[in-house]
């Protein structure tokens, strides 16, 4: 989804408490909402964002096994997810010369993270503009809870990867 419009307001929970909702809005009306709690977040509407696409990158990534019940009520028993073997991992996105962290996330894997850095990389070629911005160097970072540089995805590793998923048959 190409993110066409960021909508900030506030929510509340059934139970009244007050959360506030990002609403990101794509192209063709699609749109995808995040309700969060209220932090005493000093970056204001930017905190509020990064916390919101960083639930989302969670979110996305978060795989869950279900013993047959629906899950729409949030009852549905839940197996052992990963076994032990998920991990937090931290990503860094270029933005111009600067970089900016979202906070920590849990993944099942190095390799799932990996994925997960590759698919935001694709994602930030659209936005790259031949000769107005530096079309080399890493696009993402991701490193583990200690800090460590575990990969980074440059623009041509970005490029090769999209333009294999656009060879890649339905």
């Amino acid at each position: 989804m190409q993110i066409v419009g960021i909508n900030i307001g506030p929510a509340a929970a059934p139970s009244g408490l007050p959360l506030v909702r990002v609403v990101f809005e794509g192209e063709g009306g699609e749109s995808v909402a995040v309700e969060m709690a209220r932090g005493e977040d000093a970056d204001g509407a930017l905190g509020a964002i990064d916390r919101a696409k960083a639930l989302l990158v969670q979110t996305a990534t978060f795989e869950m096994p279900v013993n047959g019940n629906d899950v729409s009520d949030g009852s549905a028993e839940r197996d052992d997810i990963h076994s032990g073997e998920s991990s937090i991992y931290t990503f860094e996105y270029r933005d111009g010369d600067q970089a900016r962290q979202v906070p920590p996330a849990e993944m099942p894997s190095f390799e799932a993270a990996r994925a997960e850095a590759i698919r935001c990389a694709i994602d930030m070629l659209v936005d790259l503009e031949p000769g107005a911005d530096d079309l080399t160097g890493w696009l993402v970072r991701v490193r583990d809870q200690a800090g460590n540089e575990l990969c980074a995805i440059d623009v041509a590793e970005a490029q090769a990867a999209r333009q294999a998923n656009e060879n890649t048959p339905l």
